[in-house]
């Protein structure tokens, strides 16, 4: 789960933003897949084009596009999203 802060600017930007993922240097956009249960924290969205990888628990995007942006220097790739559901609480977050 990330902190409130960090949902707030993904919200407002309309971006999920990847690091590279544990044992790589690529940056990558990365979500579970599916919808967000009922009794969980977070947010559900779509993104406007497919993951690169079809199976698995979790969704990466990580090859740039129309909807993929590298942002090298910050070291992140940034993610198109449509926002669906946010269930996590973002009062806490006062900036």
């Amino acid at each position: 789960m990330q902190d409130a802060e960090t949902i707030v600017k993904q919200v407002l930007s309309g971006e999920l933003w990847g690091k590279p993922a544990r044992f790589s240097n690529e940056p990558a956009a990365k979500a579970y897949r599916g919808a967000l249960p009922v009794d969980e924290e977070g947010f559900e969205f779509w993104a406007f084009e497919r993951p690169d990888n079809d199976a698995g628990r979790h969704a990466y995007w990580r090859k740039p596009g129309v909807f993929l942006v590298l942002d090298a220097s910050l070291e992140v790739v940034k993610l198109e999203i449509a926002f669906v559901r946010v269930t996590q609480a973002l009062h806490a977050f006062a900036g």
